[in-house]
């Protein structure tokens, strides 16, 4: 038995009897992380593009950066930075609040994506999840999790809550790569991957051409991106009358304890750095960088756009 399952084995021990309900924080854990020596090939300094060394865990090129914990944090000169601290305790406080109400209502697109774009299907590529925050994408999004080769990339330590464990169990014991980094400034060698994942993810980022950029030269040749996220848009209007014939359902209580939360922790603040309407400004920068667009579709408040690197 390897070490991967035995700790599973002791999460779910440890989670059963434990009732969650909306009123209650989740647990938080920790991914399950491959260790950086398997992929420090790959691996470049996100300032100066040379090659990366690795001993007694410490990532070694122009500059140093910790590999403690097998994370790959590229990021280690604004660790202590007030901000940093104040977005990482943010993002830390928004997982514990997670319930299995949200989970349940969350899943819906997150099949939708995996499905109609045919990506969730794929076997045996690699991928570099860009902004995946906890890292569930791994179970959530893909059917095979087993046949690919994921790598978590996300500017803030955030940890996998109970909830997605209940649901995606594979996640207790499927290793990924664990790398902290700026999606504008990808720790990566040309040629890497195969697929660039964004999903809810692109309006957060500083600069998302630069990102675009970033994505084509490490992807392969004929290596896809797939971006996703809402659009600011207003709701239809039968979503509306749904709001109004449920204020007092059990939907109405985990809202209002998810705003009390907020409110208390200073959770929920728009952090957004981007707001779109329709999906042009990406199809934009996604020609611009040489990609060739595949396939996009606009639905509800959401959009999703493929494309491939010729």
């Amino acid at each position: 038995m390897s070490d991967h399952t035995k700790n599973a084995i002791d999460t779910f021990f440890n989670l059963i009897d434990k009732e969650r309900n909306i009123y209650e924080e989740a647990q938080l854990f920790h991914q399950t992380r491959k260790p950086i020596s398997e992929y420090v090939n790959i691996l470049q300094d996100p300032i100066t593009g040379n090659e990366i060394g690795l001993k007694n865990q410490e990532l070694i090129s122009d500059r140093n950066y910790s590999a403690k914990n097998d994370i790959a944090n590229f990021i280690n000169e604004d660790v202590n930075s007030e901000e940093w601290q104040r977005l990482n305790v943010q993002f830390l406080n928004y997982h514990k609040s997670l319930s299995v109400y949200t989970a349940v209502n969350c899943s819906p697109l997150i099949n939708y994506l995996s499905l109609k774009t045919e990506i969730g299907l794929r076997k045996n590529i690699k991928v570099l999840d860009v902004g995946g925050g906890t890292g569930h994408t791994h179970c959530s999004f893909f059917r095979f999790p087993e046949e690919i080769d994921y790598y978590l990339l996300d500017p803030n330590l955030r940890l996998l809550h109970d909830q997605f464990l209940r649901f995606y169990p594979k996640l207790s014991y499927l290793p990924m790569g664990h790398i902290i980094a700026n999606a504008e400034q990808l720790p990566i060698k040309d040629n890497s991957f195969d697929l660039v994942l964004n999903i809810s993810a692109i309006d957060h980022l500083n600069d998302y051409k630069k990102f675009i950029s970033e994505s084509f030269r490490v992807l392969k040749t004929n290596g896809t991106i797939l971006i996703s996220s809402h659009l600011d848009i207003p709701p239809e209007s039968n979503d509306k009358t749904k709001v109004k014939t449920k204020i007092f359902s059990f939907g109405f209580w985990e809202r209002l304890s998810r705003f009390l939360y907020f409110r208390k922790h200073k959770v929920g603040d728009d952090d957004h750095t981007l707001h779109l309407e329709n999906m042009d400004p990406i199809e934009t920068a996604l020609i611009d960088n040489g990609f060739k667009i595949t396939k996009k579709e606009i639905f509800k408040r959401y959009f999703w756009i493929t494309a491939s690197k010729k």
